[in-house]
């Protein structure tokens, strides 16, 4: 197994190219004779040749099952229905102006169905009639989780190899910071873009005002309740409110034997000091779950337009097996047990079966911070990831469309409005 892989996977999809129909010289026009045409000047020059045209084509995720790849149907043949030849089309009605502005609304979708998308229509269709175009920072983003997660090959096979291994997929909002300065990044864009951050001395850091908190709160709680108003044709979103703690341990030798022969396998590549996280019931002390966090990429996205930059993080979650007995507690200079302690008021929301967000106020060593996260579901996003491998329909990139919707929605929720 090349752990490797799992530790640095690639970061970076060459785009697939295809060329183009080869080009043609049109023929003299039937209206001016060849031989009335001036004799142009012997040149020892060569013609020009002229560049093939290059297209950067879809994804095979966002091919509909009606189009082409490399002049093959995505579905095959077998599957495909003859279709009568069309009759001469009738001039149809122009849609009054708000319905060629906005669109048709959206009903409600399955996570395991496409939902109705909005085709762009009157001016917003662009001349090669395409009824969608797709965002470029949304398909950057599915192409880091398709190669980080679904194309992972050593994530996959352990997570086929052991129950007790799953993969995080996760979405922060907070913003990212130079470390130079202690401030939000801020370049030469004004708009939101993916960020190369191997190549800045920057940290991420996920946090919000107790104001910011509260506000999302209410705004969150307030759409819990439209969710479950008779007849919404939205849906429905589900509220839990949990208190829990965070007692962490270190992963000492005879702890790390004590894992399965893969995982030691997995967690002893990391070159960072790993830590077990055991998660208590705040009401009556009841083990939660038991788990290291192993990273394997993260993506950041600076929005400098709103309040808050986003990163995606692809994580391993393994559980750590029996009691802690004999386990030590993680301890830092200068602070106390207790003080290591990390207490958990959260809320949280969840819709579709495929998206759960958490509001967190987490209290440590006398601070409090306040956090908010998303995470979709891995069974979900695997399934369609695995779908778009196997040629089949899939909802691959309109749940990572969900996700960055979510993340920009929130964000300016937030973000205060722009003086005049």
């Amino acid at each position: 197994m090349d752990i490797s892989a799992l530790v640095n996977p690639v970061s970076e999809v060459p785009p697939r190219r295809s060329p183009s129909g080869s080009y043609s010289m049109p023929a003299p026009s039937p209206a001016t004779s060849s031989a009335k045409l001036p004799t142009p000047p012997l040149s020892t020059h060569k013609p020009m040749t002229h560049k093939r045209k290059r297209h950067d084509p879809k994804p095979i995720w966002a091919i509909r099952e009606d189009e082409m790849i490399e002049g093959l149907p995505l579905i095959p043949a077998q599957r495909q229905q003859s279709r009568p030849l069309p009759s001469t089309p009738r001039p149809q009605p122009q849609p009054p102006p708000n319905a060629m502005h906005n669109g048709p609304a959206p009903g409600p979708s399955s996570p395991h169905q496409p939902g109705t998308a909005h085709e762009l229509i009157g001016y917003e269709r662009p001349v090669s009639n395409d009824a969608h175009v797709y965002d470029e920072v949304s398909r950057k983003v599915c192409d880091f989780i398709f190669v980080t997660v679904v194309n992972n090959e050593p994530v996959r096979r352990a997570i086929a190899a052991s129950p007790d291994i799953q993969v995080e997929i996760e979405a922060r909002w907070g913003q990212i910071i130079e470390r130079n300065t202690g401030q939000r990044l801020r370049g030469f864009h004004d708009t939101e873009c993916v960020v190369k951050s191997a190549l800045l001395n920057t940290s991420f850091e996920s946090t919000m005002t107790m104001d910011q908190h509260k506000r999302m709160n209410m705004y969150l709680n307030g759409q819990v309740q439209r969710s479950k108003l008779p007849g919404a044709e939205r849906a429905s979103i589900d509220y839990t409110h949990t208190r829990e703690i965070d007692v962490f341990y270190e992963l000492d030798q005879p702890a790390f034997e004590r894992l399965p022969p893969l995982t030691r396998e997995l967690v002893g590549a990391s070159k960072t000091r790993q830590r077990i996280r055991v998660t208590l019931d705040q009401k009556n002390g009841r083990v939660i779950r038991q788990l290291i966090k192993h990273r394997i990429a993260n993506l950041e996205i600076s929005s400098p337009q709103t309040e808050w930059d986003y990163r995606i993080g692809v994580n391993i979650e393994i559980q750590f097996p029996g009691p802690m007995d004999g386990v030590p507690l993680a301890q830092e200079p200068g602070k106390s047990l207790e003080a290591m302690k990390r207490h958990k008021d959260r809320v949280s929301y969840s819709w579709l079966d495929a998206f759960h967000l958490d509001l967190t106020q987490v209290g440590q060593d006398g601070r409090k911070n306040h956090e908010l996260e998303l995470e979709l579901d891995p069974q979900v996003l695997l399934e369609n990831g695995d779908n778009v491998n196997k040629k089949l329909p899939n909802c691959f990139e309109s749940l990572i469309n969900g996700m960055m919707n979510n993340l920009r929605v929130l964000s300016r929720e937030i973000t205060p409005a722009a003086n005049p």
